[in-house]
């Protein structure tokens, strides 16, 4: 069964209909956020999945090492990841993404319009058709299969939000990801330390490596489960905070950098710094130099017929044969 977040579904009314807005510049963003709610309800399902093998062991953590921490500074930095860490999630998840205003024109199910090419920043890019929303797709965006809608700079649709990542809440997804994997660092080091204290504490370093061992995995063994699930969180959300600090310098997406959607230059990469900025500071970008572009058939020639004057080797003649020429030109 398909997992959906109740995504508002957004038309364009008014004077965005008569314009026939392609929601290719920063306003018309800007304008599209506006008629829709700011916040949404996700699924419900995935964020009971993710409360039992995320928060609740967070909590247990909170509840039942931290307070044995050796440096109380220590346990009150790690409580702030933590606070972090919940609010950036309850935003991301809760956050409209984006949702791109379908026209209310009703077209035919069997019929796609033809493919419509434009120039971004002077590199040619194709607007693919949303059979579903009836639009060209604004520039990075992407229909989710889970949502059922068109997302604006759509990234990726994250089960454990149960919602979809797009230009509305990536910065606070980016957060989340961050605050977790400083969080689970954290909390491990500290976890391993109040292990150590205690083996000390009890002198168990006296009585060989048996002793030691019942200590660790069976006195403790509710701490020593937590560091090893901590260590396993940290490096999963530490991999995840690399792979997307990756994609940022290079100003692209997850949906972008996995499909290899750009095959000649993204037009939208300009320099590690300004690709920061845009992201972080910019969500709506800078306006692109936009213009039209592709490929288009010139009118088809009449047929040349040619007779044929050479035979085949028996006798024969061969037939004359038809011949169309086409050529494409680029639009001007």
């Amino acid at each position: 069964v398909a997992t959906m977040a109740r995504l508002p579904l957004v038309l364009a009314t008014g004077s965005m209909l008569a314009e026939a807005r392609d929601w290719l510049t920063p306003s018309d963003m800007e304008e599209a956020f506006r008629i829709q709610p700011r916040c949404v309800w996700p699924d419900c399902r995935n964020l009971r999945c993710t409360v039992v093998s995320t928060v609740v062991p967070g909590i247990l953590f909170l509840r039942y090492v931290l307070p044995r921490a050796v440096a109380p500074r220590s346990g009150a930095v790690c409580s702030f990841w933590a606070l972090a860490a919940l609010l950036a999630f309850a935003i991301a998840a809760c956050s409209n993404p984006g949702v791109v205003p379908r026209k209310p024109t009703k077209h035919d199910a069997w019929s796609t319009p033809p493919a419509k090419h434009i120039t971004v920043n002077g590199v040619l890019v194709r607007q693919r058709w949303c059979s579903t929303c009836h639009i060209n797709r604004p520039l990075r965006s992407k229909h989710c299969s889970f949502c059922d809608r068109c997302v604006f700079r759509f990234d990726h649709h994250c089960t454990w939000l149960g919602n979809c990542v797009g230009l509305g809440n990536y910065r606070a997804f980016l957060t989340l990801v961050l605050a977790a994997s400083l969080f689970f660092g954290h909390s491990m080091l500290i976890t391993v330390l109040v292990l150590r204290h205690d083996l000390s504490t009890a002198d168990a370093w006296l009585g060989g490596w048996r002793r030691v061992l019942r200590r660790v995995f069976i006195v403790n063994a509710g701490k020593s489960a937590y560091a090893f699930y901590s260590l396993v969180m940290f490096l999963a959300f530490f991999v995840l905070l690399l792979y997307h600090a990756i994609i940022i310098g290079c100003n692209l997406t997850t949906n972008e950098h996995v499909r290899d959607y750009y095959l000649t230059r993204n037009p939208f990469d300009v320099t590690c710094t300004e690709n920061y900025r845009q992201v972080l500071c910019m969500p709506y970008g800078t306006p692109p130099r936009i213009g039209t572009g592709g490929l288009t058939p010139k009118p088809q020639l009449p047929a040349v017929k040619r007779p044929a004057v050479l035979s085949n080797g028996n006798g024969s003649v061969v037939a004359p044969v038809a011949t169309t020429i086409v050529e494409c030109v680029p639009d001007p």
